[in-house]
């Protein structure tokens, strides 16, 4: 099954329409993922003198409610207009996300002063591998280096596929 994930072109259907431009940037700590969203709101010709507001539902729980995009003014603007939420260099943060590819993620693009809106419903962002996860270490197999996750151990007389591995590094067994 494929993911539908959330960085894409939204346009609100206001009048005029009005496009903003959606991505994300994630990272991983331990079992916690952390998400900042960047929003551009793309040039108009047309004169827009109404503000822009934004919902950001994240893993089934609201995280931004009614964040300013723009203000009644400027009621028209040349260059993308880029924001960031929470802010250039903050982050959301989500607890516990264990094993989980993808979370989902709703953000709604409206106006309280006029009529339209834009949803970016049934998407997902996606988590990070954990740092020690088996898929990012690598053995060197028969001069290739492969993930460990595509090795086999013989364990007991019996070829499995490695679920756990433990190496040394500085010392220490991870």
């Amino acid at each position: 099954m494929s993911s539908i994930y959330i960085s894409d072109n939204y346009v609100l259907s206001t009048n005029p329409a009005i496009t903003c431009t959606l991505s994300y940037e994630t990272k991983r700590e331990n079992n916690n993922a952390y998400y900042r969203f960047k929003i551009a709101i793309q040039p108009n010709n047309a004169v827009f003198a109404y503000n822009l507001k934004l919902d950001i539902t994240l893993n089934g729980k609201k995280i931004l409610s009614g964040g300013t995009l723009k203000n009644t003014s400027p009621s028209r603007w040349t260059a993308p207009i880029v924001l960031y939420f929470p802010h250039k260099t903050g982050w959301y943060q989500v607890s516990d996300v264990g094993n989980a590819e993808t979370l989902s993620c709703a953000v709604k693009f409206y106006s309280t002063q006029t009529a339209g809106t834009a949803t970016s419903t049934g998407r997902v962002v996606h988590v990070p591998k954990a740092e020690n996860s088996l898929e990012n270490i690598k053995v060197k197999v028969d001069g290739t280096w492969k993930n460990v996750v595509n090795v086999f151990m013989k364990v007991n007389g019996t070829w499995k596929t490695a679920e756990k591995a433990y190496i040394k590094i500085n010392g220490v067994w991870r």
